[in-house]
């Protein structure tokens, strides 16, 4: 096929020489009878005084309008052969376009945002790769924290512009491997063909569109290498924004908010920042609840590219605070961030113990993690006026209807046949999930204890946190809305309650168990699924979220932040090549077939302009008088 598109125009060109000649020959003998007067000097006047002579055959003396004559005989001869010229994508291709659409593609520069930016570089792709002559295949997929395929495998230009205009910014992070994962699992599976049983050319197509060119619009700030991975083809990235031309930008990337518990009225709010520029020196700090500013203060980063702030506030209630930065910059999704502070009421502790009597160091330890005096009954006594009930060696007769925590309790579907001999070896947790809240900063390797009972291998609604070689040691139940957490074994029958881990974990097992009650306070990502309940205790989900902001979840407000040190950084890669080779290395898929644009359209465009010329000319300076 090269071949004939190298032979195609000089073929064409020797055409238009022979034609051009005999046209030429038929009018110098159609002139010879007619006398011509001339009153022009500009083009005409010495072809004319040529073809006046009474000589028929006469050397053809090189003139202006020869070679206007000439170079419009060779654009159309051009424009016949219809060339071609490499734009790096193969006749068999796919074509999947790539949009990030992640935070940091929301930054502002000069007036523009980096999405609206990748947009327009979209369509003018989409324009070119119809323009070149050819149908293209073409899918449009955007990475925000999720990949997703907005239109596959259409050749529609009106559709796929439309897609493309269609497409917004998220405060999301984001994710191109994602992307590019998704296009290697559309690229392996199954093509299915269109036209019934295909004929041999066909199944060569349909091998050849086995490669892929990716066209990836995103700032490159998450991508660390030069090439990203991609085993299915090759293709290119392009930012919306100059590497020279870094912008500046200041957010918050982590805030907590934390109640003293000595005095729960006072709660410190902690800020981090972090800074895209270093011509940012200086910002200055809100803090709101609702509507009204309850502080702020100015901070100054010196020569650190990040720096921790902390506010100390009295707060008597349960309030949501919004932090935020006042100074304009690039990126506005990192500018404010939301933390809820929990109610400062203590929590109300009731113990069960045999007649009345609990373990002490319990007892004490409850009431320094609730910040009030525990309620301690008897198992015969009624439960009134609490949020928690802690069993200690006491089985519960009944689920409660309340969150619990049972230290060698039964369950009320157990027997007693489940209650061990105290006096056994001892034990030693062999495994525990470390990704659960509740132990996750607890060292749990080092208790040893007796074991109390002994809870069932398989029961429906049980959770298992920790294990030892006789099986579950802590687990966790849920009845109904209630949670109820049990350790087999009582705090007297082991060494947890002079160990450090053990308030660790009372205080996260109350959290675990009444969220907000420890003092902590609840942040929210625009990454994060939030659960509640509302007032028919049915369960609300929300998350994850596209952009940062309040939400309603049930009966309480929450505030959602962007809090991603990546996006905040605002890192700009001009250009990242994907897969094993980049457009400026002329790929070639395994046939041999390279990318071709055709350049008839403008051949003959620029003929057209010549003959329109030389009319023009031609009319306003000769005179022919018969």
């Amino acid at each position: 096929m090269g071949g004939l598109i190298f032979l195609a125009p000089i073929a064409g060109l020797i055409a238009g020489i022979i034609g051009f000649g005999v046209v030429s020959l038929f009018y110098m003998l159609k002139l010879r009878r007619r006398p011509v007067s001339v009153s022009s000097t500009l083009l005409w006047s010495r072809a004319v005084r040529d073809m006046e002579g009474n000589v028929p055959w006469q050397r053809i003396t090189p003139t202006v309008l020869f070679f206007v004559h000439l170079l419009i005989v060779l654009l159309l001869a051009l424009a016949i052969a219809r060339p071609v010229f490499d734009d790096s994508i193969g006749r068999g291709d796919r074509v999947y376009i790539v949009i990030d659409t992640s935070a940091s593609m929301s930054a502002v520069v000069d007036g523009q945002s980096g999405i609206d930016l990748a947009k327009e570089h979209a369509i003018e792709k989409i324009e070119s790769l119809f323009r070149s002559g050819r149908t293209p295949t073409v899918s449009v997929i955007e990475a925000g924290a999720d990949a997703n395929v907005l239109i596959s495998d259409s050749s529609q230009r009106g559709r796929l512009i439309g897609v493309i205009r269609s497409i917004s910014g998220t405060d999301q992070p984001g994710s191109l491997l994602d992307a590019i994962e998704l296009i290697e699992s559309i690229q392996d599976a199954p093509r299915k063909e269109t036209d019934g049983s295909p004929e041999s050319g066909d199944e060569q197509i349909s091998q050849l569109q086995q490669e892929a060119y990716v066209y990836v619009l995103s700032d490159g700030g998450s991508i660390k290498s030069q090439i990203i991975p991609f085993r299915n083809g090759y293709g290119e990235s392009k930012s919306p924004f100059s590497e020279n031309d870094q912008p500046k930008n200041v957010g918050i990337v982590a805030i907590n908010a934390a109640r003293d518990r000595s005095d729960p009225v006072l709660t410190r709010v902690f800020v981090r920042l972090e800074r895209s520029s270093v011509e940012m020196k200086a910002v200055v700090l809100k803090v709101f609840d609702g509507e009204q500013q309850v502080s702020s203060r100015a901070v100054s980063f010196d020569d650190q590219s990040s720096i921790n702030e902390s506010f100390e506030l009295r707060l008597s209630t349960a309030v949501l605070l919004r932090v935020e930065i006042a100074n304009r910059d690039a990126l506005e999704s990192d500018n404010s961030a939301w933390v809820r502070v929990p109610d400062p009421s203590p929590v109300r502790i009731t113990l069960v113990a045999p007649n009345g009597v609990a373990d002490p160091l319990l007892v004490d330890m409850l009431e320094v993690v609730g910040r009030t005096k525990a309620d301690v009954i008897d198992e015969n006594e009624e439960i009134t006026d609490s949020d928690l009930v802690v069993f200690d060696r006491v089985g519960m007769g009944a689920w409660v209807q309340l969150p619990s925590i049972g230290f060698a309790s039964l369950y009320p579907d157990q027997t007693k046949d489940d209650q061990l001999d105290t006096l056994g070896n001892r034990r030693r947790m062999l495994s525990w999930d470390r990704s659960d809240s509740m132990v996750r900063d607890s060292t749990m390797g080092s208790v040893s204890y007796q074991r109390s009972i002994r809870f069932p291998e398989e029961s429906e609604g049980v959770r298992v946190i920790a294990v030892d070689r006789d099986g579950s040691v802590i687990v966790e139940r849920t009845v109904g809305v209630n949670r109820h957490l049990s350790v087999a074994f009582s705090l007297h029958d082991s060494n947890w309650a002079v160990q450090v881990g053990f308030p660790i974990f009372l205080v996260n097992a109350i959290e675990h168990l009444l969220p907000g009650t420890s003092g902590l306070g609840d942040v929210f990502s625009t990454l994060d699924r939030v659960e509640s309940l509302d007032s028919n205790d049915d369960t609300i989900e929300l998350g994850p979220f596209d952009q940062v902001g309040e939400y309603e979840l049930g009966p309480k407000r929450i505030g959602v932040s962007l809090l991603n040190s990546s996006e905040t950084e605002l890192d700009i890669r001009d250009e990242i090549d994907v897969g094993y080779n980049s457009k400026n290395q002329n790929p070639r898929n395994e046939y041999g077939i390279i990318a071709e644009q055709e350049l008839w359209r403008w051949f003959t465009f620029l003929a057209m302009l010549l003959i329109a010329v030389e009319g023009v000319v031609y009319a306003a300076k000769v005179r022919v008088r018969l």
